[in-house]
């Protein structure tokens, strides 16, 4: 029996007669095959500014989500590229509010950030103070995969100078934000536009502590590309990196403290079996990060 094929490409034109900017906008949908990718096509198709194109590249082999993201990139057309994950719904004006900002601040990337209605996710994602207004992002912020606007130009741009777009051999959401710092370190102007996706990913407690210690092998991989490039692009502090100061001892004794005998804050979640499930997550993650480190790749 013939073997099919690794993936599928689905195409999907709409007509924008409506649609009064100058852009074309192509939608693109890296997806594993989820049920919820329903939910995604409904939404787009309720847009107040209707996508040009939505391409939804099926990754039938687990190539990565990298991998899917520069199939979309190269089958489409458009001179903005919108990406949105398959468990995303996005509100009704979403892509009218992205394109506005995009242009109003002639802007390269527009992107915003998730609204989580699992209880657990939710808590964790308010522990992050986000901007309340539109604005040009100084702080870090805009980078997220699942909600995010591009130029294509700029997109090219790292493809001519640096023979990729998205990096294929990072995984579990670094390969966002080394995509982000490198835009930065050409200068891109980048907007943050609070216009939340809804994503409808759930954490119970084993996928949670598995989820967060993929995230810390990813963001070892994340922190080597920050200390080789000694914090170029990179607007925002972190625990391991902070006014020019890169993995010294002082940044790692920090992160010890409030990431492997921390966090303190029960405070913060609404339930204590959600600040136990977070607490329980940093650690994995931590072994993650070390893990990543000692993998060197």
């Amino acid at each position: 029996m013939k073997r099919p094929a690794p993936c599928n490409l689905i195409w999907t034109p709409i007509i924008t007669m409506s649609n009064r900017d100058a852009h074309t906008i192509s939608v693109i949908i890296p997806t594993l095959g989820r049920g919820t990718i329903a939910q995604t096509r409904e939404a787009l198709s309720q847009q107040t500014r209707h996508a040009d194109e939505i391409c939804e590249i099926l990754d039938g082999d687990r190539r990565g989500i990298s991998w899917a993201r520069n199939e979309g990139i190269r089958r489409s057309s458009g001179d903005l590229v919108v990406f949105v994950d398959d468990d995303c719904i996005p509100p009704p004006d979403w892509l009218e509010r992205m394109v506005g900002a995009l242009d109003r601040h002639q802007a390269d990337v527009a992107g915003g950030t998730f609204e989580e209605p699992d209880p657990l996710l939710g808590d964790i994602r308010r522990l992050e103070v986000m901007p309340v207004g539109e604005q040009v992002d100084r702080q870090g912020v805009v980078g997220n995969g699942g909600n995010i606007m591009f130029r294509r130009t700029c997109l090219e741009r790292l493809r001519t100078e640096d023979g990729y777009i998205y990096n294929e051999a990072w995984t579990h959401g670094s390969e966002d934000w080394e995509l982000i710092i490198r835009l930065r370190q050409r200068g891109t102007v980048q907007v943050y536009v609070p216009v939340p996706v809804l994503h409808l990913r759930r954490a119970p407690l084993r996928s949670h502590l598995v989820h967060q210690y993929r995230r810390g092998v990813g963001i070892a991989q994340l922190f080597r590309f920050v200390r080789t490039s000694g914090g170029a692009g990179v607007p925002h502090e972190s625990l391991l990196w902070k006014d020019g100061s890169i993995g010294s001892p002082a940044r790692f004794a920090v992160a010890i403290w409030k990431k492997g005998l921390g966090p303190f804050n029960p405070g913060a979640f609404t339930r204590p079996r959600h600040y136990v499930q977070y607490w329980l997550g940093e650690k994995f993650r931590a072994v993650g990060f070390v893990r990543g480190l000692l993998l060197r790749k």
